[in-house]
């Protein structure tokens, strides 16, 4: 029996070491972003309760519940409420993924496909207990239970990133997950597109989120039938699913999906996103049809979030602008944290690396604030979202950090704002592979492969138009090429073994 016990030990210190040792973490010379970083891990870990068991139904204290055994899974929503949020699943996955919460993303994208049925017209549960029965605070029946239109779509978009970054083959498989994403961008658009049929899904305009509404933002100004980051969401979730049919071998309807994203994206930028707005955007419809402009948070910013605006319209240069100064006026900005950390990475996205920056260190420097909500969370570093999209704040949106479009590749194109000289980020996972990766302003890229398999392809891109690029001093002649209305250059280094390669814009 003793040897069995030093054994079990032995194991669990070696299995300890080994995730010690390939553990993603950050070496930069701000000494802030390095210690917020070091907290953000510890802080998103802590709320994973894969293995534990404890009580459901949770909504206040001093409740009580019968204790159950709990899924791969972690905390998605406030802290006191044992449940996992399908709108903070889809937001703090990215990070999961890179903390090495591989199973438990898989177990919550697949709760959520699985709960949406036919008799709740496709919508997906709200929030599930981490045992994987609906969380009754949100739920009472079918007819009657929370659900926000974005999610249903994000849901199919969460999807395929996830497959990227893991390269799982149950993402393409899974029984669950492939009903739910074709019946999320066809009958489920189909059933909630009948006030005004354009094939925008809708809710009915009431504002009660028992029977469903059309955007995320519950501290609503007026209610809408059609909103922003609803269209945006299924504009994504069209490209998503198209990827994935794509990815499945069902070429045909990959292109006619490819089709529905082009044709729901021309839509917004001729008619739906500028109807009587001669500057910007419309960010919904309301009860009788008419466009809704001014800020709605959400609704507002997911518009350009979802890349459903044309990068290369003033329009939608205005539109940055108008949001940056709305966030920053007392009547625009959220109260609630979790709302404006989407705002680093829509900023970083269109290469407006001093705003991602600085909305960045505006959520650092409230992590301890008292959250809006503080009888359910405590402080705002308290909100899981907060943690968990820091990291894919730092690694994905920051530095640039991506899975390649095919195989076991990488793609790197830095957005390191003037302030930072130098941030690298150590056992970045992409498939079965451990990558390092430096960058150094927006001029250098250094990458190391760390383990996994053994022959990749790195992507190394760089924001504006270079002749040539540099791999560890050899001169190549670069490609161009453009995304989110922004042109960089880009040259394909095959890498092998522990190599160190460096990638630079000038000698």
């Amino acid at each position: 029996m003793k040897a069995i016990l030093l054994l079990a030990l032995q194991t669990l210190f070696f299995v300890s070491l080994f995730a010690q040792k390939n553990d993603i973490s950050i070496d930069t010379d701000h000494k802030e972003l390095n210690e917020i970083f070091v907290w953000a891990k510890r802080k998103a870990r802590s709320f994973v309760v894969t293995g534990k068991r404890g009580p459901v139904n949770i909504h206040q204290k001093n409740q009580e519940s019968a204790t159950v055994s709990y899924l791969p899974s972690y905390w998605a929503g406030y802290p006191l409420r044992t449940a996992f949020y399908s709108r903070d699943f889809c937001h703090q996955a990215i990070g999961a993924h890179l903390l090495g919460l591989e199973a438990e993303n898989f177990t919550m994208l697949r709760a959520f496909a699985a709960s949406a049925t036919p008799s709740r017209k496709w919508f997906p549960l709200w929030a599930i207990n981490f045992d994987g029965t609906p969380y009754t605070l949100d739920y009472k029946n079918d007819d009657n239970f929370v659900r926000e239109i974005p999610a249903v779509f994000e849901l199919v978009e969460k999807n395929a990133q996830l497959y990227d970054w893991t390269k799982d083959q149950r993402y393409l498989t899974d029984s669950a997950l492939r009903q739910f994403n074709a019946k999320a961008v066809s009958d489920f658009v189909l059933a909630h597109d009948l006030k005004n049929p354009n094939g925008v899904a809708e809710s009915d305009g009431s504002g009660n989120i028992f029977k469903g509404t059309a955007t995320y933002n519950e501290h609503r100004d007026q209610t809408l039938i059609e909103a922003g980051d609803g269209i945006g969401s299924q504009y994504q979730a069209y490209m998503a699913f198209a990827k994935l049919s794509e990815l499945s071998g069902e070429n045909a309807q990959a292109r006619i999906y490819n089709e529905k994203a082009s044709a729901l994206r021309n839509y917004f930028n001729k008619e739906w996103g500028i109807v009587d707005n001669k500057e910007l955007y419309n960010r919904g419809y309301d009860k009788n049809n008419l466009p809704v402009a001014g800020w709605g948070k959400e609704n507002s910013w997911f518009l350009p979030l979802k890349e459903i605006t044309d990068p290369r319209s003033d329009r939608h240069l205005k539109y940055l602008n108008y949001i940056d100064e709305q966030l920053g006026s007392k009547e625009g900005l959220p109260e609630n944290i979790e709302a404006i950390t989407y705002v680093p990475e829509l900023f970083f996205k269109y290469g407006q690396n001093e705003r991602g920056w600085k909305w960045l260190k505006y959520i650092i420097s409230k992590i301890n604030t008292v959250h809006a909500m503080a009888t359910l969370t405590g402080n705002n570093g308290d909100y899981p979202e907060v943690s968990f999209v820091l990291i894919s704040n730092v690694v994905q949106d920051m530095m640039g950090v991506n899975p390649g479009e095919k195989g076991n590749a990488i793609e790197t194109c830095p957005h390191l704002p003037k302030e930072l000289g130098r941030v690298k980020v150590s056992n970045v996972k992409i498939g079965q592979v451990l990558y390092t990766v430096e960058q150094r302003a927006i001029s250098e890229t250094i990458l190391s492969y760390t383990g996994g398999e053994a022959v990749q392809y790195w992507q190394a891109g760089f924001p504006g138009s270079h002749l040539y690029l540099y791999c560890n001093g050899k001169k190549i002649k670069s490609s161009i090429g453009e995304k989110n209305g922004i042109t960089y250059s880009y040259i394909d280094v095959k890498i092998t073994g522990d190599k160190q390669y460096r990638v630079t814009t000038q000698l």
